[in-house]
């Protein structure tokens, strides 16, 4: 009698068939993992720019703010009436730069203007803006700069009446239209304002316009 033949079951020809199939599925999940996790991180590191970028820009807003407030005060009452000494020199020394003879104005203006790094040890000649926009603590210890913003005041000249020459513009107010009849300046502000890190810089800048301080 010939021995019969079995055949081997179709279960027993598929062992380890399942194995690899989850292993196929599972280096996929690891994959979509990797990405979702790399688009996080992207998507926190951009976020963390644009914070720092608005903390910046706020901090120069801030210091231009500042740097009117001091020119409408100084122009208001005399230096020995409120305490600042504010007044304009070629070197700066009193808080605003005026030009010479020539019109010029001093080097270290146009760096405070265009420096793209902030670096107070090589962008100098600013002034800080004092209200304390560091070292916080509390509620208000995320909003820390790096460092307090810097403003630097210019003086551009008195305002003429339209068509008048030597005219600075920047202003529509005309000469002698202010209190006691004195003549309006053009003073150009320019502000600059680190974010949370030093690797974030604003430079902000506006016109405006004050009667002369009194010394």
């Amino acid at each position: 009698m010939k021995p019969s033949i079995r055949p081997v079951p179709f279960y027993r020809l598929q062992r380890g068939a399942v194995l690899f199939v989850s292993l196929m599925f599972l280096i996929l999940l690891i994959l979509l993992g990797m990405t979702a996790s790399s688009r996080a991180v992207l998507q926190e590191s951009m976020t963390g720019s644009m914070r720092n970028g608005q903390m910046a820009l706020m901090g120069a807003e801030s210091a231009l703010r500042g740097a009117e407030f001091n020119l409408w005060i100084a122009a208001q009452t005399s230096a020995a009436g409120n305490k600042l000494t504010l007044y304009c020199s070629f070197d700066g020394g009193g808080g605003c730069y005026m030009p010479d003879g020539s019109n010029n104005f001093s080097s270290g203006t146009s760096t405070f203007a265009t420096a793209t790094a902030w670096s107070p040890s090589l962008v100098t000649g600013g002034t800080t803006y004092t209200p304390a926009l560091t070292g916080q603590g509390g509620n208000s210890l995320s909003a820390n700069l790096a460092a307090q913003p810097q403003y630097l005041i210019k003086m551009l000249g008195p305002d003429l009446p339209p068509g008048s020459t030597g005219r600075s513009g920047g202003s529509l107010l005309q000469q002698n239209g202010g209190p006691n009849n004195q003549t309006k300046y053009i003073y150009s502000i320019t502000a600059r304002s680190p974010g949370g890190n030093a690797n974030t810089l604003r430079v902000a800048q506006s016109t405006f316009a004050s009667i002369k301080p009194s010394y």
